[in-house]
């Protein structure tokens, strides 16, 4: 939207290793050098997943509905017993409510003794780091090769 506030859409980010490797904070830090950027380890605050390269998006969507079914398609697949405290519809019904408020969401958790699986769904523009621009091309205040002139 030129000229106007970037239109609301969610970011959908995830990884999945040895847990373990989630005490390297300096590859969830932004600072200086490459490693943050260059990382796939979820970043520290859920935001600062909108610093990292667009190739690191699995799916944008429009709708928060859309984004939540792609939360509990994921983390169906990644925990097939499912979860005993909350059930899946239960938490894709109050997924959707989050992101409709512009919240970020997370769904993550251990599989294993050392296996880590984390599914994020990212508001952009986000409400908590609002200078961060979209990290998808061709988007309002997104980095992109070409941009329309005039």
């Amino acid at each position: 939207m030129p000229g106007g506030e970037a239109q609301l859409h969610f970011h959908g980010y995830e990884w999945a290793g040895d847990g373990r490797l989630l005490a390297k904070e300096s590859e969830r830090r932004p600072v200086e050098g490459a490693g943050f950027r260059l990382s796939e380890l979820p970043p520290l605050m859920t935001g600062w997943w909108l610093l990292r390269p667009a190739a690191q998006i699995r799916g944008t969507w429009e709708t928060p509905t859309a984004a939540a079914d792609w939360l509990a398609e994921r983390y169906a697949e990644h925990t097939p017993a499912g979860d005993p405290w909350l059930p899946l519809e239960a938490r894709r019904r109050r997924a959707v409510d989050q992101l409709a408020n512009a919240s970020d969401v997370v769904w993550a958790r251990w599989v294993s003794d050392v296996r880590w699986s984390g599914h994020y769904v990212i508001a952009c523009p986000n409400r908590t780091h609002p200078n961060i621009p979209c990290p998808a091309p061709g988007r309002d205040g997104a980095p992109s090769a070409r941009r329309p002139s005039g």
